[in-house]
């Protein structure tokens, strides 16, 4: 190829960079759902006519940003195996101190990558086989820790293990970077999450945990009223509507307008009986939450339900740019594992209430494989079974 043409290829080449870097950075700034031709060429300081030519449409688009995103993990894999070098992570004891730096990165210099890589992986939950390449990007994240842990014994184990909480703990990470309590709640979360399994806990252990998660109610006040009783009639119909858009439009998508042409009511009804936006999306999650907790005590092992592990990640990315979300986000980090300590407990062989931290840990595991399972539409495990294989 002339000299000429390769150079013009290049130019091609990078033009259509920027306008997928431009369309990360819109992602990360208003999500999937707030992103769009014109939006990404408004960032870009092109045209949506240039974007179309030399990406397509707005699903192309998509699929380019998945791709950008598959190659920066890549490359983040490389540095941090070059940082680690022959180190073993397990024998020298620094493998808390990398899983939070990790996490910290995806609130700093990470930021973009990983808001994309969470809002990619919902969507590909949500609309099943538009995103056929996210597999790719999963492995990467999950390949990074494999490469750190390839000379500690059960490497592959607690390559998986930690990949899975890490991508249900990021987007908390993210929007509580400067919450102190949840810091040190995340640092118990992972120091239980490594703890050998049948080893004795110092119960003052478990009881900081819970004392952690019992100050974080604080800031998640505003996300709940304890006095607050089921609604009834024509108010319990609007609010399982509300609960029907979360579900299948997620947190997004509520108004009182939606919610008003979903129940087929005038707005009017709406307002009177959930007059601020705070009040419909009180009782779309508290509906879902209901239907979780029925969930769990009919179906036993079973326990995958994706509306739950969607709503938790809409609502901590919605806060990011919507304080009203942020007590909601912040109660279902706190209240990871409350539905179900006492199974996995069980499960892990321990005593209810003797390792909460470990629990915890385990059960935000087991929440980040069934993003990847609705991501990847894969079929649910047994619980214990998918336990076994990380512990």
């Amino acid at each position: 190829m002339p000299l000429e043409n390769k150079s013009r290829s290049l130019a091609k080449q990078l033009e259509a960079q920027r306008v997928v870097d431009a369309a990360r950075g819109v992602i990360a700034a208003k999500g999937i759902a707030g992103m769009s031709l014109r939006s990404v060429a408004e960032a870009a300081a092109t045209s949506v006519g240039s974007i179309s030519y030399r990406i397509g449409d707005r699903a192309a688009l998509i699929a380019a940003v998945l791709d950008r995103e598959i190659e920066l993990a890549a490359a983040t894999r490389m540095e941090w195996r070059d940082r680690i070098g022959e180190c073993d992570p397990v024998a020298s004891g620094i493998l808390p101190d990398l899983i939070c730096e990790w996490l910290d990165q995806g609130a700093g210099s990470r930021r973009t990558s990983a808001i994309v890589m969470c809002e990619l992986a919902l969507t590909a939950g949500r609309e099943p086989q538009s995103l056929p390449s996210i597999t790719a990007l999963f492995e990467e994240a999950e390949g990074l820790w494999r490469d750190l842990l390839s000379c500690s014994a059960h490497g592959e184990r607690l390559a998986r293990l930690i990949a899975r909480y890490c991508l249900d703990e990021q987007v908390f990470s993210i929007l509580l970077v400067d919450e102190t309590d949840y810091r040190l709640l995340r640092h118990s979360t992972v120091r239980g999450m490594l703890r050998n399994g049948s080893a004795p806990v110092e119960p003052t252990a478990s009881q900081w945990h819970m004392a952690l998660v019992e100050r974080l109610a604080i800031p998640a006040a505003a996300a709940f009223d304890a006095a607050s009783p089921i609604p009834r009639g024509s108010k319990g119909v609007i609010a399982e509507t509300i609960a029907d858009i979360v579900v299948e439009q997620g947190v997004g998508a509520l108004s009182h307008r939606t919610v008003a042409q979903a129940s087929g009511v005038p707005t009017s009804s709406v307002a009177h009986h959930f007059p601020t936006h705070r009040d419909v999306l009180f009782a779309g999650v508290e509906a879902v939450y209901r239907r979780l907790r029925s969930h769990i005590h009919g179906t036993g092992a079973r326990l995958g339900n994706g509306d739950i592990i969607r709503l938790t990640h809409e609502c901590a990315l919605s806060a990011l740019t919507d304080p009203a979300f942020r007590p909601f986000a912040i109660d279902m980090r706190r209240r990871r594992a409350e539905n179900v300590h006492a199974l996995y407990a069980q499960w892990l062989g321990i005593p209810e209430h003797s390792d909460r931290a470990r629990v915890q840990a385990m059960v935000m595991a087991s929440i980040g494989n069934g993003l990847r399972i609705l991501a990847e539409q894969t079929e649910w495990p047994d619980m214990r079974d998918l336990l076994a294989t990380f512990t």
